[in-house]
């Protein structure tokens, strides 16, 4: 599993989505998770772009776990299409 962020620059719209960081297995299916979390076609809605060719994509690592850290536990946070922190335009 691998940590990316999406970003998009086409809808600058008030209280629209411009990045995102996720979990994902691959550079394309990091592309096609919508920061709001919800499922379906991008077409429906109206805080981010409306196909996910238009998200571009930034690989920043991988995800790593300590097995000896009984407090950190991937499998509940980290998996594929969790969404780690959004961000939002607020002007």
């Amino acid at each position: 599993m691998n940590l990316y962020q999406i970003y998009q620059d086409i809808n600058i719209d008030f209280d629209t989505f411009d990045s995102a960081v996720v979990v994902a297995n691959s550079m394309e299916e990091a592309q096609n998770i919508h920061p709001s979390g919800g499922s379906g076609s991008f077409d429906m809605y109206n805080d981010w772009v409306l196909r996910p060719d238009l998200v571009e994509v930034i690989y920043l690592g991988k995800v790593v776990s300590d097995p000896e850290d009984e407090a950190f536990f991937p499998e509940q946070s980290m998996y594929p299409g969790a969404i780690i922190c959004t961000s939002r335009r607020r002007r």
